[in-house]
């Protein structure tokens, strides 16, 4: 049995994919039918038509989107608060901070962190030269919160196995992720860390 719920992901053909397989296609209603940039008035409106098409089982309406307009969240607030027998709603939105409050009340969050091989680092630090680590910067200077924590843990993991670090320097790891949590600039935070990595050399 499925609970609505709302899911944090950017990957929405995997999400896709996976409720296909799990729930099968005819208990699955996608609104739109492919994901979308922006989910509109129109498409709340569709969503609530096809929510109260009466169905003898469970209904799942997925709603897929990078963004979701405000007048369509109030309009859909009613519908997740007390939906028709039967209708279960997923939301799939990049973050939960682009929904408002009182839809983020109304049902739980699920996180999907895509698991991403151990090599996405892309960056071979003992053969790392100037144009390396510049170019590395240049593809990593708009990360975000949390993709910025995982490039520093897997920088750590990695430096340490090449180098020694003594107390101070394995802190500054620590002060970085801590930097990453509040928000910092991916530029500044990976640019020293690498900075200090290659003049250990």
């Amino acid at each position: 049995m499925f609970v609505s719920k709302i899911i944090i992901s950017e990957d929405f053909e995997s999400i896709k994919e996976e409720m296909i397989e799990q729930y099968g296609n005819n208990n699955l209603r996608f609104i739109p039918k492919i994901p979308v940039n922006e989910f509109l008035l129109d498409d709340a409106r569709a969503v609530e038509k096809e929510s109260y098409i009466a169905e003898t089982n469970e209904k799942i309406i997925v709603l897929m989107a990078q963004n979701y307009r405000i007048e369509a969240q109030n309009f859909l607030l009613k519908l997740l608060e007390e939906p028709p027998s039967n209708i279960k709603f997923a939301i799939v939105v990049p973050s939960k901070n682009l929904l408002l409050p009182t839809i983020k009340s109304r049902l739980i969050c699920e996180k999907r962190n895509i698991q991403k091989s151990k090599n996405s680092l892309n960056l071979k630090l003992d053969k790392m030269d100037l144009k390396i680590l510049f170019e590395f910067l240049q593809k990593n200077e708009n990360l975000d919160k949390n993709e910025l924590i995982e490039k520093i843990t897997l920088l750590a993991e990695q430096m340490i196995k090449i180098k020694d670090f003594n107390a101070k320097e394995l802190e500054f790891f620590y002060e970085a992720y801590e930097l990453a949590k509040l928000n910092a600039k991916s530029s500044l935070i990976l640019t020293t860390l690498l900075l200090n990595f290659y003049t250990k050399k």
